[in-house]
C-alpha cells in the first residue's frame, strides 16, 4: 500500500463511523501539532523567553482559568447524571448500545471534555509564565499530554458509552481540585489557612486513579463484552498505574518526607 492508502487504512476505515467526520477526530493533525506546540512552549520557548524576565502575576487570569474549570466540570458531571449516568448506566457491565441516543450524548459530551483537555494546558503555560518551572514536572506535563491521547483515540476508534464513568469520575474530583486552587489562588492568607487541606487534593486524585483501574479492569472480565477492545484497555490500565506510581511518588517526597524533615 502506498502511504494514502495506509493513511486512509488507519485514520478513516478503522475509525468509528459516527466520529469520522467530527473536527479535531477525523484527522490526527490537529491534536498532534496543539500537543507538540504546547510541548515546545512549556519545555523550550517559554523558558527561554522568561531567562530574563520578571515574572507575570496573572492573578486575574488564574481566577477565571480556575472559574471556567469549576463550572465546566460541574456542568460535564450533570450531563453525564442527565444523559443515563446512575439511572441507565451503572459502573458494573451492561450491554452496550453505541447507537442509543444516550450513547450519542455522552460521546458529544466526550468531545467537549477533550476541548477542556486542551485548555488543560493553559494551566501549564501559566506556570512557565509565572516562572515556576519547578511545577512543570515529569509528572504534569504527562498527565495532560496522555490525558489529550486518550480522549482523542477513544472518540476516534473505541466508542463505548459504558467507558465515560472514566470520564464522569475524573470531572468530579476536578470540580473539588478547582475549587481549591481558586481558593487559595484568591489571597495569601486563604492559601496559607487551606494548606493542611493540600494533601488530601492528592489523596483524592489517587483514590480516583484506583477506582479508574477497578472500573477499567473489570471491562476485561468474561461477562463484559468489550469487542476486540481488550488491547486497549490493558494499554490505559497501564497507564492508570503509571498515574498512580507517579502522583504517590509526588506525595511521599512532598508530604510524607517534607514532614518527617520538618519534624
Amino acid at each position: 500500500m502506498g502511504w494514502q492508502d495506509t493513511y486512509n487504512y488507519y485514520i478513516v476505515e478503522l475509525s468509528e463511523p459516527l466520529t469520522r467526520n467530527w473536527p479535531i477526530i477525523s484527522s490526527p493533525f490537529e491534536v498532534t501539532l496543539i500537543t507538540l506546540a504546547y510541548l515546545y512552549f512549556v519545555l523550550s520557548f517559554g523558558p527561554r523567553y522568561m531567562k530574563n524576565k520578571p515574572p507575570y502575576k496573572l492573578k486575574t487570569f488564574i481566577l477565571i482559568y480556575n472559574i471556567i474549570q469549576i463550572l465546566a466540570n460541574i456542568w460535564i458531571v450533570k450531563e453525564h447524571i442527565t444523559n443515563g449516568w446512575f439511572s441507565k448506566y451503572i459502573f458494573i457491565c451492561i450491554p452496550s448500545d453505541p447507537t442509543s441516543p444516550s450513547a450519542i450524548r455522552l460521546f458529544n459530551l466526550v468531545w467537549w471534555i477533550l476541548l477542556l483537555k486542551f485548555f488543560d494546558y493553559l494551566e501549564t503555560c501559566i506556570f512557565v509564565l509565572r516562572k515556576k518551572q519547578n511545577q512543570v514536572s515529569g509528572l504534569h506535563v504527562y498527565h495532560h499530554v496522555s490525558n489529550v491521547i486518550f480522549g482523542w483515540y477513544f472518540l476516534k476508534y473505541l466508542l463505548d458509552e459504558r467507558a465515560t464513568f472514566i470520564s464522569l469520575i475524573n470531572c468530579s474530583v476536578h470540580v473539588i481540585m478547582y475549587i481549591y486552587y481558586f481558593l487559595t489562588a484568591w489571597n495569601s492568607k486563604l492559601q496559607k489557612s487551606l494548606l493542611p487541606i493540600k494533601p488530601y487534593v492528592t489523596r483524592i486524585q489517587l483514590v480516583q486513579f484506583f477506582a479508574i483501574l477497578i472500573v477499567s479492569l473489570q471491562a476485561l472480565s468474561s461477562s463484559c463484552d468489550v469487542s476486540g477492545k481488550s488491547h486497549m484497555i490493558i494499554i490505559f490500565s497501564i497507564n492508570i498505574l503509571i498515574f498512580i506510581y507517579l502522583f504517590y511518588d509526588f506525595y511521599k517526597k512532598n508530604y510524607i518526607i517534607l514532614k518527617q524533615k520538618q519534624q
